[in-house]
């Protein structure tokens, strides 16, 4: 990426910070006194120690090539001091400065996929299509991750006002943002609208940094939907999607229930079950849930997205295996970050996909939203894998008693289809 031509103090930041600094005098006048102060500082000790010359000499020439290094470095380590010190003691400059890293990264201990590969992630630059403002909220797209199953984008929302409080939903304090949202697939006719979770946690009072992930399942059936879609058509390795979120919307922590619907557990308790239905019928409700419970904006916040895929360890394997019920797999899809299986199971068949490593270990559904039938595939040993199809009670009932290569036993009895799929 070709930057503009800045001064020496915005080079700095931006070799640290990998951004350029907003336009700002004052920081400006504060970075370049700070180089004043180090530039006299400089030159009082290369005088000092002109008269030491033959000295430096004899001891050979490295000696003042480290010396000018050291002062090179701490130039810049004296320039990023002071001016995020001033930066930091004036809030509104402050909230100017680029969070540093990658969003991806900051969330991977949060997000149910974990950290996404650094080495398959691509930076989506702040050009026309990736910021969008509205109502004192912008929201900016600044990375992505495209897999053969789903693609993930890094999200970061920003507001002038202060967010309120809101609610973690696990115990390792992910939070979310619910975004009410119109799609507009390049390779489909019409628009779709959707309901989507941005997954990740509020860093400070007026930023919230997640991910977005868009499953190919979903859409999968819009192409189903679509007269122009042929039955055997896929999904192409790059496309565009034209993405506005109409509303956000997220949970707010410890909310108060208005008082004009407030009953006690005794009053309640006394009520008939219709009674009870109609009460519950009677708080305010919303798209995003309990109103009294949530904080929500609405507004237009409209990108322009190129997805394209960039992980190279994708891969299909085709099973077309199945028993003389017609049930059974289709193929493997894996990526560096999960699995799908393409089951082969009728409608109305009460039935499930369960799926064992190589170790006997049971990789496990993430429990995301929009995650469709992605498995993680991380600290799997997934060189060979076994695809059962059980009853879905039955899985239930054995997953609660067993663990392991003694559940992959017992699964094994009751299922009615077995694959062994090497990788």
């Amino acid at each position: 990426m070709q930057k503009k031509a800045v001064n020496i103090s915005e080079q700095v930041f931006y070799d640290v910070l990998g951004a350029e600094l907003p336009d700002s005098n004052i920081i400006e006048s504060k970075v370049q006194e700070t180089y004043r102060i180090i530039r006299e500082k400089n030159r009082i000790q290369e005088d000092a120690e002109a008269g030491k010359k033959e000295d430096i000499i004899s001891r050979g020439g490295k000696s003042a090539a480290w010396k000018k290094l050291g002062i090179t470095l701490g130039s810049m380590a004296a320039v990023l001091c002071v001016t995020f010190t001033f930066c930091v003691m004036n809030p509104v400059l402050a909230s100017e400065i680029p969070i540093l890293g990658s969003i991806f990264a900051k969330v991977a201990d949060l997000y149910p996929f974990g950290k996404l590969p650094q080495e398959n992630t691509v930076e989506v630059l702040p050009a026309e299509g990736s910021i969008s403002a509205d109502g004192g909220i912008t929201i900016s797209v600044t990375e992505q991750y495209v897999s053969n199953q789903a693609a993930y984008i890094g999200v970061k929302v920003e507001n002038q006002q202060a967010f309120p409080e809101m609610v973690e939903t696990v115990e390792n304090g992910q939070q979310f943002i619910k975004a009410r949202t119109v799609e507009d697939y390049s390779f489909l006719s019409g628009e779709h609208n959707n309901r989507r979770y941005i997954e990740g946690e509020f860093v400070d009072e007026h930023t919230f940094l997640g991910i977005i992930r868009i499953d190919y399942d979903e859409i999968r059936g819009y192409m189903e939907q679509s007269d122009a879609s042929t039955p055997d058509a896929d999904i192409p390795e790059s496309f565009t999607i034209k993405l506005e979120i109409t509303e956000i919307a997220s949970t707010l922590k410890d909310a108060e229930l208005p008082e004009e619907y407030k009953v006690s557990d005794e009053e309640y308790e006394q009520m008939t079950e219709e009674e009870q239905t109609a009460y519950l019928d009677s708080i305010p409700k919303a798209w995003y849930g309990l109103e009294y419970q949530s904080w929500h904006q609405a507004g237009k916040w409209e990108f322009t997205l190129p997805i394209s895929q960039t992980d190279e360890n994708v891969r299909t394997i085709t099973v077309n295996q199945y028993n003389d019920d017609g049930i059974g797999v289709d193929s493997i899809e894996i990526s560096s970050v999960e699995m799908n299986v393409n089951a082969a199971i009728p409608e109305e068949a009460s039935l499930c996909t369960v799926v064992f490593d190589a170790d006997g270990r049971m990789l496990a559904y993430k429990n995301s939203s929009n995650a469709g039938n992605a498995l993680l595939i991380d600290g799997y040993d997934i060189s060979t894998v076994t695809v059962y199809i059980c009853g879905i009670s039955e899985y239930s009932e054995l997953s609660e008693k067993y663990h392991d290569e003694k559940l992959q036993e017992m699964i094994e009895e009751k299922a009615v289809f077995k694959k062994v799929v090497p990788n």
